[in-house]
């Protein structure tokens, strides 16, 4: 069962389901904001090598870009609600609080069952403030939560890894490239890969580079310049794995709708 309702500057959607599998949603990133609160189950969520575990009545904020993948603790009843949105979306008086994370942020917020209320009415012009002002409230409760993180030596190694390729994202990045800025061989930079991120740093690269690119078609921008901000000399090669990526051409006038866990 899926409801979805979308104002001027969120987007929610609301899910009652059974889960029979470990994996709710493997490994991906989105252009935007998302919130994912949990109304009835148990989940844990890997975000860049680091994991949150996510019992009823908690929500956890994930920053754009943010490679992340979620699985169930236990099988049975599922319910969720999540919102994108753009990070412009987020109150002046919140940015220095939540766009500087570069982690994910946990919080409880009473607002999220109002708003699975109103996902379920399908009155999108009524309840559209309503709905705005709840979700104001819920990055206002996010804002003031600080997370307390104890970062190992390898999540210190994968961190400086992660925010290398963030900063150089729109350049050619290769494996030499993470080896040397971590000062490790290019077989412990896999081995770091495989065991926190559970996927290649080649893999995880080119994510990354994809929804960058959906973010940046979406705003307007012509694919054949996107191409070759996220590093691409050759527009064909950007055309092929944005197709095999998305399931669409970069020039596709189909608006892409992310497959929210």
């Amino acid at each position: 069962m899926t409801y979805a309702f979308k104002t001027e500057t969120f987007e929610f959607e609301y899910i009652k389901s059974t889960i029979d599998s470990t994996v709710l949603w493997e490994n991906h990133c989105h252009a935007r904001f998302e919130m994912l609160a949990v109304l009835e189950g148990n989940i844990n969520i890997v975000l860049e090598g680091r994991s949150y575990r996510l019992t009823e009545g908690e929500s956890i904020l994930i920053p754009p870009l943010a490679y992340h993948t979620v699985t169930a603790n236990r099988k049975g009843a599922y319910r969720r609600i999540t919102a994108m949105f753009d990070p412009e979306t987020i109150p002046k008086v919140l940015r220095p609080r939540l766009l500087n994370k570069d982690t994910a942020i946990l919080s409880t917020s009473p607002q999220i069952r109002d708003l699975k209320k109103i996902c379920k009415e399908k009155q999108a012009d009524f309840y559209a403030p309503l709905a705005n002002s709840l979700m104001i409230q819920i990055l206002y409760n996010h804002a003031q939560t600080e997370l307390a993180d104890s970062e190992t030596e390898e999540d210190g190694f994968l961190t400086r890894i992660l925010a290398y390729i963030e900063t150089h994202l729109c350049e050619k990045i290769t494996l030499d490239d993470l080896a040397r800025h971590s000062s490790r061989s290019k077989s412990s930079v896999c081995h770091l890969f495989e065991e926190k991120m559970k996927v290649s740093p080649k893999q995880y690269i080119l994510q990354k580079k994809m929804a960058y690119a959906a973010g940046l078609i979406r705003d307007g921008q012509t694919p054949t310049s996107v191409a070759v901000q996220v590093g691409y000399d050759n527009y064909s090669d950007f055309y092929r794995m944005y197709q095999k990526h998305f399931g669409i051409s970069p020039a596709s006038k189909n608006e892409l709708q992310a497959k929210n866990p």
